[in-house]
């Protein structure tokens, strides 16, 4: 569920916000799922974000963070000049490289701590990362979640694949960082 004040996700059987305290409206829907009505009338449904959605939001953004990756180097590129032999095309690729770690890091972390609770390809695909009590997660918790990724990675990206199968669509990642992925679907 959602509160209809504050936006904190709730789940079943939550009699009040924890964040402010309203009583919530409407009723509940299944295990992980509930629906309460919000300031403006409509209501929003809450679930586990599953594995498909969840392979969809990370495309959309590693497409958004190739795209001004690739926008950047060119300009420096352009800037830089032709004439710069295969030692600047060496130094030019090593900074490329280390400028799209750092950006998919921080973009990473600084989205998903965030008040939006999503990156950009979540909150496309209506899906938001949640600790496990539904409230937003802090800063050193999505960095632990991003770290925690390269296990998930491991072996064969198994890991990742555990969202499918765990009863709460937790990848590896997310149990040890302990999130939760949670689709939001306003009505």
């Amino acid at each position: 569920m959602l509160c209809h004040r504050c936006g904190k996700v709730l789940f079943e059987g939550a009699p009040a916000c924890p964040a402010c305290g309203p009583d919530l409206v409407g009723g509940t829907g299944g295990e992980g799922r509930g629906v309460a009505g919000n300031e403006t009338g409509s209501a929003s449904t809450v679930g586990y974000a599953g594995f498909w959605r969840r392979a969809v939001a990370l495309l959309i953004d590693k497409f958004l963070l190739w795209s001004v990756n690739l926008c950047l180097t060119l300009v420096f590129l352009i800037a830089s000049g032709r004439n710069r032999g295969d030692h600047g095309l060496l130094t030019l690729t090593l900074a490329s490289a280390l400028f799209g770690f750092l950006l998919q890091w921080l973009y990473f972390t600084l989205m998903e701590s965030s008040g939006m609770r999503a990156t950009l390809g979540k909150a496309a695909v209506g899906i938001m990362v949640t600790d496990s009590r539904g409230a937003g997660i802090s800063w050193p918790r999505a960095n632990a979640r991003y770290w925690a990724k390269l296990v998930s990675a491991l072996p064969f990206g198994f890991g990742f694949l555990m969202a499918g199968f765990t009863a709460k669509k937790q990848a590896l990642h997310d149990f040890i960082a302990g999130t939760l992925v949670v689709r939001v679907v306003r009505k």
